[in-house]
This record gives structure tokens, C-alpha cells and sequence, in this order.
């Protein structure tokens, strides 16, 4: 569109083009390693069996050089979700708009260069060990900017609680322990402790759960009325989101004290001084569970007897809502839409449709 320059992309595209830059450099890693290995199981050619004169340990380079950037392969689209969704819900300009956009860029560039903190019990030589820690330090730098910007773009804001919004803060909230508590694996010394134990387990939950998919299920509900044109229960959508923050801390945060006390990842018994813990996360499992049964409900019923959804229910400024009809029109747009200002600003905002269904 004339006038789109690249500051004036909305977060969520920037979040996705470094996600793309993932894609392109990390998978063909995985396989060219899924090559050697047939070639290995096939021409009997020693690479990484050491019965055959290969290196198991270079095995597990290869698949970690991927497996961590997959990690952001899923986190960062849900990040540029979150963006989305504070400022919208804020009625505020996002707060350090380059800042953001250079953190996904740079989460990307990171996400190559942390792989062996998967490795530190695995034989690496201590100074490998040390430089892949700080390496892996870094990586806060780059998330907490997101964070401190999420909250300087609510601070002050008139900040509407709709329920892509509670997702939102679900999302912050969460994201932020994952990471928190991803310096403690971070350090040699207590990841030592830690590794393969329920702390693991609860670290990457918050992370990928907390942080991925409660931001994914913000975007679905955000965009659900363009989607579909059609509104979904308001006071269901937020129960859900209530009971989906209640339930996955009831069940993973338990996990990070059982992972202190030594209790290993993969084992189905356990001594009876962990019973409590795990009932505890068993329960919270099952509130969980019906927190994520009720969108199936709600979102099935809007999308064929909902509401019909306004143009723009939020009063976003982003090009989907401001130029396209609800759902949009077979090519998007009536005409091509010409980009003047900023992707969120709603300072100079009009009076703009702002319906809502509850």
C-alpha cells in the first residue's frame, strides 16, 4: 500500500517476518541432521552411532541448533499478538514502537547462538559451558524490553478488560515468570540441579503455554469478529480466561517446587512426600482443561448463531479494521488503502465504531 513503510507495519507483521527468518535458516538444519541419520541407518556410514566410530553428542548439537529456534518459532507470533492486543485495549500509541520491532529481530539473531544450555550436563567443556550461559542471559534483554514496553503502553491507559485483553494479561503475566525462571536454568550451577527435573517441565509450560497459546487464544478472540462477523459470549469468553490463568498456574507452578525438591521429569511414581504437589497440579489440570472446552462451545455457536459483529468492535486503527468489512471482502479491501500515519495511533483517533456483544 503506498505510505507503508517499514515503521509503519503493525507489530504482529514485524513478530512474523522474524519468525520467517527462523524458519528459513533453522529448518534446513533439522533436515540435513534427518538426512545423516538415514544415511547412517542405511549405509551403515558412522556419524552419530558410536558403535560405528560417530559422535552421539554432535547429534545432539544438530537437533538443538533447531529445536531451541522452534521454540521462538512459536513464541514469536504471540508476541506480536500481545502487541496488538495491549494497545488496542490501552486506547494508547504503543510505547517504544522501534523497540519492540528491533526485539523480534533480535530474539531471532539470539535464538541461533543459545542452543547448548540444552546441553549442560551433556560433556561440554566448562568454557563452552560458561560462554553459552552468557549467551543465554542475553536473551532477557530482548524479552524484557517487550515486557517494560507492554507495561509502559498500559501505564496510564484507558484500558478497556474485554476479553482479548484478559488474555492479554494472562499472557504478560505468565511470559514473564517463564522467563524469569528460565535464569535459573540459564546458570550452570543450579541448571546442574534442575536439569530433567519438574522444573524443566514448568519452565516451558510458562513459556510455551502461558506464553504461546493464552497469546494465541487473545489473537483468536481479537480477531474472531473479523474472522467470522460474527461476536462470541463476552462473559463467557472471560470466564474462560479466568479459569484457563487459575488453572494452568494450579498446575504448573506446583511443578517448579517439585523440580527444587529433586523430583525428575518422565517418572509416573514418585515418593509420598510429593503426593500433595501432585494433586495439586492434577487438579489444576482439570480446571484447565475446562477452560479451554469452553471457547470450543462458545466460538462454535457464535460462528453460526452469533451476533453480527461490527465493523470494527475494539476501534483498532490497524488497516484489517479501519478499511475492510466484517468478514473482509474477497480481496480484502474495496480499493487500495493508502497507509498516512502510524500503525496505533490513537491519539488523533476519531469517534470510532466501538460496539460490543455481551
Amino acid at each position: 500500500a503506498p505510505g507503508q513503510t517499514w515503521f509503519r507495519l503493525p507489530l504482529l507483521v514485524w513478530a512474523l517476518y522474524a519468525t520467517s527468518i527462523i524458519q528459513l535458516l533453522g529448518t534446513p538444519v533439522i533436515a540435513i541432521t534427518l538426512a545423516l541419520l538415514a544415511v547412517e541407518r542405511l549405509l551403515g556410514v558412522g556419524i552419530f552411532d558410536p558403535r560405528l566410530g560417530g559422535d552421539p553428542v554432535l547429534y545432539q548439537h544438530l537437533f538443538w541448533f533447531y529445536s531451541h529456534p522452534a521454540v521462538y518459532i512459536m513464541i514469536l507470533p504471540p508476541l506480536g499478538v500481545a502487541s496488538e492486543l495491549i494497545t488496542t485495549f490501552s486506547r494508547k500509541p504503543i510505547f517504544g514502537y522501534q523497540m519492540i520491532a528491533g526485539s523480534s529481530i533480535a530474539i531471532a539473531v539470539f535464538s541461533f547462538i543459545v542452543w547448548a544450555h540444552h546441553m549442560f550436563t551433556s560433556g561440554l567443556s566448562p568454557y563452552a559451558a560458561m560462554f553459552f550461559s552468557l549467551l543465554t542471559f542475553s536473551v532477557a534483554i530482548p524479552s524484557g524490553i517487550k515486557v517494560f514496553t507492554w507495561l509502559g503502553t498500559m501505564y496510564k491507559g484507558s484500558i478497556s478488560n474485554d476479553s482479548p485483553m484478559l488474555f492479554g494479561y494472562g499472557f504478560v503475566a505468565l511470559f514473564t515468570i517463564g522467563g524469569l525462571t528460565g535464569l535459573f536454568l540459564s546458570t550452570l550451577g543450579t541448571d546442574i540441579h534442575l536439569h530433567d527435573t519438574y522444573f524443566v517441565v514448568a519452565h516451558f509450560h510458562y513459556v510455551m503455554v502461558g506464553g504461546a497459546i493464552i497469546g494465541l487464544m487473545g489473537g483468536l478472540h481479537y480477531w474472531w469478529p473479523k474472522i467470522f462477523g460474527r461476536m462470541y459470549n463476552e462473559g463467557l469468553a472471560k470466564l474462560s480466561a479466568a479459569l484457563i490463568f487459575a488453572g494452568f498456574n494450579l498446575t504448573f507452578f506446583p511443578q517448579f517446587l517439585l523440580g527444587y525438591l529433586g523430583m525428575p521429569r518422565r517418572y509416573h511414581e514418585y515418593p509420598a512426600e510429593f503426593q500433595v504437589l501432585n494433586v495439586f497440579s492434577t487438579a489444576g489440570a482439570t480446571i484447565l482443561g475446562l477452560g479451554y472446552i469452553l471457547p470450543i462451545c462458545y466460538l462454535t455457536y457464535a460462528a453460526f448463531w452469533g451476533k453480527k459483529a461490527p465493523t470494527n468492535p475494539w476501534g483498532a486503527t490497524t488497516l484489517e479494521w479501519t478499511h475492510t468489512a466484517s468478514p473482509p471482502l474477497p480481496h480484502n479491501f474495496e480499493g487500495q488503502p493508502v497507509v498516512t500515519e502510524q500503525p496505533y495511533n490513537y491519539n488523533s483517533l476519531s469517534s470510532k465504531e466501538h460496539t460490543l456483544a455481551h
